[in-house]
């Protein structure tokens, strides 16, 4: 029974949103945990490796992360060998994956893989329908 004078969490749809979304991120951080990663370094490994060069500030622009918290994630896969800076054309400085970490990129990859198939177990049949759902919202979300 609700409390009169409180909301209700459950009616408001950012609210379940973030909700999901950081309970999905820390479960999804300790199964990437074995390879000593986040989410968050998962993805800019994949991202420096499919376009290598890429700025940090190019990667902030398409992340819900601050370019401050990219820099952070690069500076600490760059401290441990699996990124490294190389000056680009004018005065950007690019990201490249090192060997070391496409290494680590694979492995994250089917640790993330392995999580994919827990949620999808744990949502049962209607998880192709929420991937539909997220995928569609994440394109009308970026054009607002």
């Amino acid at each position: 029974m609700k409390t009169p004078g409180t909301r209700d969490d459950d009616m408001f749809l950012a609210h379940l949103l973030w909700e999901v979304s950081t309970r999905v991120g820390l479960l999804g951080d300790a199964r990437l945990s074995e390879q000593g990663l986040t989410f968050a370094a998962s993805g800019l490994l994949d991202t420096v490796a499919a376009e290598p060069g890429i700025t940090v500030a190019g990667i902030a622009r398409r992340s819900p992360k601050s370019p401050q918290a990219v820099s952070q994630v690069a500076a600490r896969l760059e401290k441990l060998g699996h990124i490294e800076r190389r000056l680009g054309a004018g005065r950007g400085v690019g990201l490249h994956i090192t060997p070391s970490g496409e290494r680590l990129r694979e492995q994250a990859s089917a640790a993330e893989a392995a999580f994919d198939d827990e949620l999808k177990a744990l949502l049962g049949d209607r998880a192709e329908e929420l991937r539909a759902l997220l995928a569609d919202a994440r394109a009308r979300l970026r054009d607002a």
